[in-house]
């Protein structure tokens, strides 16, 4: 897998348009809710693949109590911005591909923005749900919506709001058919514009 560093993360989650801020904000909330309801305030732990900076992390440890996170990165830039933000979190480097986690080694497994950059995502998906002990949540862009959102931003413009690094499009549709063809059980699946949300929990099947 080759994925360079980039501050793409950074500037979303320091973006001081009003606009793509709310979008943002909006996307974190339904994150947050969706990891709350799914731990229903046990103590869990969790894996974070592909946690970038660690913005998310800051949300969950302030949002869930009795929590382990393990961040799980491919850029030693990143790791390095998010060992500064979240003291209290183990972060490793490698790749989500594969992954140096028995199995059933966490509670939940999330992965947030990560598999549109990935020239093998199915193959990390197969190692977040070996890994997982039956929870899963997943954000992906919402194409043709997330070109549009870039676009209403003003940014790439020139490639119709289309990033360089994402080698992965999907509708929900195709991303349904994606999960299903990795494993074939029931996934909720929404969005938050211009995200596609997905959530797998054995428990609830």
């Amino acid at each position: 897998m080759q994925v360079e560093y980039n501050t793409g993360n950074i500037e979303k989650y320091k973006s001081k348009n009003p606009l793509k801020k709310a979008m943002v904000e909006r996307l974190n909330k339904r994150i947050i809710d969706n990891l709350v309801e799914m731990t229903e305030g046990e103590p869990v732990r969790i894996l974070d693949a592909g946690c970038g900076e660690g913005f998310i992390d800051s949300l969950i440890i302030n949002r869930i109590p009795n929590v382990e996170i393990v961040g799980f990165e491919f850029t030693e830039e990143a790791i390095a911005i998010a060992k500064k933000i979240n003291p209290t979190v183990n972060y490793l480097q490698g790749d989500v591909c594969k992954m140096p986690f028995e199995d059933d080694s966490f509670d939940c497994v999330i992965c947030t923005e990560v598999l549109e950059h990935l020239s093998d995502p199915e193959k990390a998906l197969k190692e977040m749900l070996r890994v997982s002990r039956g929870d899963l949540l997943i954000t992906v862009p919402h194409e043709p919506w997330f070109c549009l959102g870039n676009l209403l931003v003003l940014k790439n413009v020139r490639r119709l709001g289309n990033l360089i690094d994402h080698v992965n499009h999907w509708t929900v549709a195709s991303f349904r058919k994606f999960l299903k063809n990795a494993k074939d059980e029931c996934w909720k699946i929404g969005t938050s514009f211009p995200w596609i949300i997905v959530r797998y929990s054995v428990h609830s099947q």
